[in-house]
């Protein structure tokens, strides 16, 4: 059977840690980082559940085998304290985008 890994602040762990699901806390993003690609490297889990905020705080190569990887699967979730204003939001539409189409296009103002 798969395991289901959240990788996520301290806040929103309760509300999965109450539906019983493994979690792991971390703090800042580069302690998401850590604990993201060692679980990319491993194959420990089947699904792999980590907050969105978070893939900032990653190299653009291991974004891209994030994924693509089957095993395990990862899946970023929106935090309500995940703004997206600025850089960061036309950083976010121009992924989705490339992901979605398959080009990488630069948004204008």
């Amino acid at each position: 059977m798969a395991r289901l890994i959240v990788i996520t602040d301290p806040d929103t762990a309760l509300g999965f840690r109450l539906a019983g699901v493994d979690v792991r806390e971390v703090g800042a993003q580069e302690e998401a980082a850590e604990q993201l690609l060692s679980l990319l490297c491993s194959r420990k889990a089947g699904i792999v559940i980590y907050n969105e905020e978070y893939r900032w705080g990653l190299p653009e190569k291991s974004l891209s085998e994030m994924e693509e990887s089957v095993s395990p699967v990862f899946y970023a979730i929106p935090v309500s304290q995940a703004t997206r204003e600025g850089d960061m939001r036309e950083h976010y539409l121009a992924r989705l985008l490339r992901r979605a189409i398959g080009y990488q296009l630069k948004l204008k103002r």
